[in-house]
């Protein structure tokens, strides 16, 4: 093999590993802002089943499903004011929603995405009818914009980055989702919608 290959596959690994690290701790930290505000949370073990969801959480009345989207912004790499909510590949090769795509018992009510920065982390809390419709969105629109190589076509695995942030762009729809991410911050109160109401991406339509 030669040593540029290797020091590919390395660095992939140690991206890879980097990934999970900031998963879990993007998780123990929406655990920790559940704790605080009064709900009970419970963690499933997805490396073992296709669940949908990271976090059961109960309060009250409510029971809550909850997916984890966290993205490191002390990396210092070109998204780090920007959230991450996973591939496109599945929306545009299988044409399977971004979220609650995979065969099991539970799907995800909520979407929590996380900047995790040890300077104190920020948190986006979505409907995940409404992150569905910004993922897709957002898909849809950098999937059209030509890239510089022969053919002009981007790769259809290419990772959800949405600005969060950066408080200037030239694209007008960087600043739309960044408006959105921002009016979701600290919104804890969404857990407390109706289920029907926070499944139903029909009622978070993006105005433009």
């Amino acid at each position: 093999m030669r040593g540029s290959r290797k020091r590919r596959l390395r660095g992939e690994v140690a991206d890879e590993a980097m990934s999970i690290e900031i998963g879990r701790i993007g998780e123990l930290e929406v655990e920790l802002e559940l704790v605080r505000r009064g709900w009970h949370a419970l963690r499933l073990d997805t490396s073992q089943k296709a669940w949908n969801a990271d976090l059961l959480c109960a309060k009250g009345p409510y029971r809550v499903a909850i997916q984890v989207k966290a993205t490191d912004a002390d990396k210092g790499h070109s998204h780090s004011k920007s959230l991450g909510f996973g591939y496109a590949t599945g929306f545009l090769r299988d044409k399977k929603p971004v979220f609650n795509s995979k065969t099991g018992p539970l799907i995800a009510d909520v979407v929590v995405a996380v900047s995790s920065s040890k300077m104190g982390s920020r948190f986006v809390v979505l409907p995940v009818g409404l992150a569905e419709q910004l993922c897709q969105r957002h898909i849809k629109w950098w999937y059209g914009v030509p890239t510089n190589t022969q053919s002009g076509k981007r790769s259809q695995s290419f990772p959800i980055y949405m600005n969060f942030k950066q408080e200037k762009s030239k694209h007008a729809h960087h600043m739309k989702m960044r408006e959105i991410l921002l009016a979701h911050e600290n919104k804890w109160e969404v857990l407390e919608e109706p289920l029907d109401r926070l499944r139903d991406g029909a009622r978070w339509q993006i105005s433009d």
